[in-house]
């Protein structure tokens, strides 16, 4: 799946009932969280179920929609990507179609959301540096008519980027 793909399957709502995930689906979601590239038979072993038990249950869990697919995690830092802000954006209403267009073409967008409150989307994006940053604020966002205002905020160390984020059982 391209990365285009994924922004738009993310721009989505999702309106699907939620799927109940037992003890073992839970296990199977960890253990790929912690390597997607783990094989069905190491992933059996590790759950403690027999292989066939464990295609049975990626198939479900690939089926009901709640594995979307796999990815790598890249090291924005590694890639030359040492800066990260988050955006808030308030937008003018009439142009939230062009808005979303605008915002999922724009590659520095690791993630968007439309919100609710004092600002109507929040982006996080990763830039090689201040400048570049500059750049993406003052020509990509502020000069768009789609947008009334922004509010940029250096992030200085990021604590916790989970995966996977289950229900408590």
């Amino acid at each position: 799946m391209s990365s285009r793909e994924r922004s738009n399957r993310a721009s989505r709502p999702q309106s699907a009932a939620p799927v109940s995930i037992d003890p073992v689906d839970r296990r199977i979601l960890e253990a790929l969280a912690d390597d997607g590239r783990i094989s069905v038979a190491a992933l059996a072993e590790r759950v403690g179920i027999s292989r066939a038990a464990t295609y049975t249950r990626l198939d479900g869990l690939r089926a009901s929609g709640v594995i979307e697919g796999y990815s790598v995690r890249v090291n924005p830092a590694r890639v030359g990507l040492g800066v990260t802000a988050v955006i808030l954006i308030s937008g003018r209403q009439p142009a939230w179609r062009s808005l979303r267009r605008r915002l999922v073409s724009m590659p520095e967008v690791e993630y968007c959301a439309f919100t609710t409150g004092e600002y109507d989307a929040l982006l996080v994006v990763r830039v090689r540096d201040v400048e570049t940053l500059r750049d993406v604020v003052l020509e990509g966002l502020q000069a768009s008519a789609e947008i009334r205002a922004t509010q940029t905020i250096f992030v200085l160390e990021e604590l916790v980027k989970r995966p996977l984020v289950l229900p408590q059982t």
